[in-house]
């Protein structure tokens, strides 16, 4: 599967970008994945153009439905959904977005605006305790990538699962982006779309 997807990505890679649309047959796990990573049923519902009490309901739909329980005290990425077999789930709803070359970034609110020059990231804002706790994002496979004002010391551990980046997304502008690596992430990531996008390894 993954093969696959890797060869459609490289297809997609030279092709104008169009806008991600999530199936709706995979909606309601999409809804789960932005709580986790957001904090909030608000800013899910804003990301998703839907009312906020209609993604509270859509929640409590999937979680009866798949036997979930909420743990409000539990760990960051783990406060929705506590099932171990979610994860594998949330890879095959990551494939599907990836192949159509999208990654799943997130941020802060002020850098919202540079993120989204990136034609290939799909910006998701972080909650307040998500910006700290981001790699329990990362390794949950919640975020694809991550964008921070200052840059990271990521451990030896941590660069063997995460590559660390500087796009120049403007004249005289550079972020600092941190990549799951994963071959399709890490393909989107540096491929030249739209605009020019240098990718230097950190």
């Amino acid at each position: 599967m993954l093969s696959g997807a890797l060869h459609f990505a490289l297809m997609s890679a030279n092709a104008e970008p169009q806008p991600y649309r999530i199936p709706a047959v995979l909606r309601d796990l999409l809804i789960i994945d932005l709580m986790e990573i957001t904090g909030s049923t608000t800013t899910t519902a804003k990301l998703l153009a839907m009312s906020q009490p209609s993604v509270s309901r859509r929640w409590r739909s999937v979680v009866r439905d798949l036997g979930l329980q909420r743990q409000r005290n539990g760990p960051v990425g783990q406060r929705y959904t506590n099932a171990p077999w979610i994860a594998g789930l949330r890879r095959g709803l990551n494939v599907h977005r990836l192949s159509a070359g999208f990654l799943r970034v997130g941020s802060c609110q002020s850098l919202e605006a540079q993120v989204l020059q990136l034609p290939w990231a799909q910006w998701v804002p972080l909650g307040r305790e998500q910006q700290v706790q981001w790699r329990s994002l990362m390794d949950l496979e919640l975020l694809d990538a991550i964008v921070l004002e200052h840059e990271p010391r990521l451990t030896t551990v941590e660069q063997q699962s995460l590559a660390s980046f500087k796009v120049s997304v403007a004249a005289r502008s550079r972020i600092n982006l941190i990549c799951r690596r994963h071959p399709l992430v890490l393909l989107i990531a540096q491929q030249e779309n739209g605009i020019r996008c240098r990718v230097d390894r950190l």
